[in-house]
């Protein structure tokens, strides 16, 4: 089995700020590796690093042994993982791992409520020494999991009573050859149905965190451990957990990290990031293929990646890779300079469909009354907050509205001829936007892509004029008769590609571009277009395309365009998001509409996304690993409805894969 690498970016501090993704800060994650597959376990799992090589304890769900599995440093072959058995460990709960500078314990609980651990001093496994037993001056019995802190050579070990909401802590010394001292076990001044988790502040404070007892709210409070004074109990804003919620700092830094599990049955995973003592107001959610039961475990590799340690629904142990990376400037940490010589078609670019059309502006056609937000609107971002997310292509459509030019969306080319459309974001308003991105991120590339022209409307030439005349000839790339494979990432940097569909202006500031099997247009989409609004026929078509592609040759001037969107189908288009409170309608028609809209269970463009963009990183995941998509047909442009932070997320882990490697 073959584990993806971690992703080689260049660093930008963890949790810079408490919004991750209004700061600028994304986590790229790979895909969930099962490491061991012939271990179970039902309890949460723990990952640390120690003297740079990763352990992972676990307690095997068969015989309740604790065992800690050596992974090596980062680049090990699975091959070469060490899993060991502690001998004559038994436990029903999680165990833990705890790194000091010259000693790595392992903590777990006893069958018989005690708490155990073991000691290792090697960076090449867990030697199989003798467990002990922490002395404690009372003889409180534990259970349901434990965590532990390093704080200037004292552990603090927190876990639960027998009780249904007792929390306790210890804090011992360590003695000569790693041997901890006896230790007090005291009461949290908190309750909880679960354990806590607990995390080092400083050399002398601690903090615990918890799930709220009856609410299933977090909350946390810290300590002194010198004079053992807990600050007041705080909320983390409004969110629940059914576990305990992690908590992790980041390099002995004042970042914070929080992540933890839904409520009740939301198996999703959730984090968020505090600073300097500043309270997390909002959260993010990790993709959607990581669900679990039971709480995660985090610890980095180095200063750019971090490995993420869970429990599947399945019992079964996974990793994933993830990295810290600023969206705005992912071109330029991820592809420079290792990449700069690749072209365009050599990586693989984050693209929104009718990227302009995440507002409704007007509405036009023949029959504009039944023009709404629902048959409109494919973006919920502005093209200004998808530049900062991360997009990198953008297909934008335009008419002329009120003497000035717009995005739309609509039936026809022409507005006058279209049964119905809207007008979306202002050209202006793009273009500056644009001009202002490229001057702060001058190694990020973007392409706009102009197609469905009205030569009545909004003649092709005059928008080339407008464009060149608002960005500046200095932005634009112009390919002085290059082919599309023989330019350079390096070429495009800080650069704007402006293509029209079938049209190329004066001096190729504005060149052509096509959608078909083979043209001599500056740039070639290869795509599919699925037309359809079930996920299974759109899979379908896709898997068509890619077989049939992969057969033949790719022209230079080809870029492979993955087109992901699910399509509304006429009648849904026309009835979705009634009432349409038109004087032309009648009102019968309209409860004609409401009718079939609830019987046929019609969905707006944003509401279908949901469905296929979901579906996208395992199907083309699948797709790789089968062969249907392989280095001869790679997709270069991954183009949705509803783009952000999580297509460029993904588009980075894609770069990193061998197929995108020369």
């Amino acid at each position: 089995m073959s584990l993806p690498r971690p992703f080689p970016l260049v660093w930008i501090w963890l949790l810079t700020c408490p919004y991750i993704h209004t700061c600028g800060q994304n986590l790229s994650f790979s895909s969930p590796a099962n490491f061991l597959p012939q271990v179970t376990t039902g309890n949460a799992i723990d990952i640390t690093q120690f003297k740079n090589t990763h352990f992972v304890t676990f307690n095997d769900a068969r015989t309740g042994s604790i065992h800690v599995t050596w992974l090596g440093k980062q680049y090990a072959d699975p091959s070469d993982y060490n899993d060991a058995p502690i001998s004559g460990s038994q436990s029903n709960f999680a165990p833990v791992l705890r790194a000091t500078p010259n000693y790595l314990y392992v903590f777990w609980i006893d069958k018989d409520g005690s708490i155990r651990y073991a000691i290792n001093s090697s960076d090449t496994g867990f030697a199989n020494s003798p467990s002990h037993t922490l002395g404690l001056t009372t003889g409180t019995s534990v259970a349901l999991g434990i965590t532990a802190a390093y704080v200037a050579n004292r552990i603090v070990i927190t876990t639960h009573g027998t009780g249904k909401d007792v929390l306790l802590y210890a804090t011992t010394t360590i003695g000569p050859e790693g041997l901890l001292e006896n230790a007090e076990l005291k009461k949290a001044p908190a309750k909880s149905s679960d354990y806590p988790f607990v995390v080092a502040l400083s050399d002398s404070v601690i903090r615990l965190t918890w799930r709220g007892y009856k609410d299933e709210g977090i909350y946390y409070a810290d300590e002194d451990i010198i004079t053992s004074a807990w600050t007041k109990t705080n909320q983390l804003y409004k969110v629940k957990t059914k576990v305990s919620p992690a908590i992790y700092r980041v390099f002995n830094s004042d970042k914070l990290f929080y992540i933890w599990k839904g409520s009740k049955n939301d198996r999703r995973l959730y984090y968020t990031t505090e600073e300097k003592g500043t309270m997390p107001t909002s959260e993010s959610e990790l993709p959607a293929y990581f669900s679990t039961q039971n709480a995660v475990s985090i610890c980095n590799i180095d200063k750019k990646r971090f490995i993420l340690a869970y429990t599947g629904l399945d019992n079964k142990l996974y990793l994933s890779w993830f990295t810290n990376y600023n969206p705005a400037r992912w071109m330029e940490e991820s592809l420079y300079p290792a990449k700069a010589g690749y072209s365009l078609k050599d990586i693989v670019l984050p693209g929104a469909h009718d990227a302009g059309m995440s507002v409704l502006t007007a509405t036009g056609g023949q029959q504009s009354g039944t023009i709404n937000e629902c048959n409109t609107l494919t973006q919920t971002q502005n093209i200004k907050s998808q530049l900062q997310a991360g997009i990198r292509m953008f297909d934008l459509r335009i008419g002329l509205y009120n003497n000035a030019l717009y995005t739309k969306h609509c039936s026809s080319d022409c507005m006058a001829d279209a049964i119905g459309g809207g007008y979306g974001e202002k050209l202006s308003s793009i273009l500056y936007a644009i001009k202002d991105f490229l001057r702060t991120n001058k190694k990020e590339t973007l392409i706009l892509s102009f197609s469905h022209f009205c030569e009545k409307e909004a003649p092709a030439a005059k928008v080339a004029r407008y464009i060149i005349d608002t960005l500046g000839r200095e932005l634009l790339f112009a390919n002085e008769g290059k082919k599309l494979n023989d330019i350079r990432l390096e070429d495009l940097a800080g650069r704007v590609i402006v293509v029209f569909e079938q049209y190329a202006g004066p001096g190729k500031l504005i060149d052509s571009c096509s959608i078909a099997p083979a043209s001599g247009c500056f740039i070639n989409f290869r795509r599919e277009y699925a037309a359809t609004n079930v996920l299974a026929n759109l899979q379908a078509k896709e898997k068509i395309f890619f077989t049939t592609m992969g057969k033949g040759r790719l022209q230079h001037n080809d870029l492979v365009r993955l087109d992901w969107q699910l399509t509304q189908s006429s009648d849904e288009a026309a009835m979705i998001c009634n009432d349409f409170q038109s004087e032309n309608v009648n009102p019968l028609i309209n409860g004609a509409m409401l009718l079939t809209n609830a019987l046929r269970n019609h969905h707006s463009i944003k509401d279908l996304s949901l469905t296929g963009n979901r579906s996208i990183l395992p199907q083309v995941n699948q797709w790789m690993t089968d062969g249907t998509i392989n280095k001869n047909n790679k997709p270069n442009i991954l183009y949705v409805d509803v783009a952000g932070g999580w297509i460029t997320d993904y588009c980075i882990q894609l770069n990193d894969n061998p197929l995108y490697q020369k």
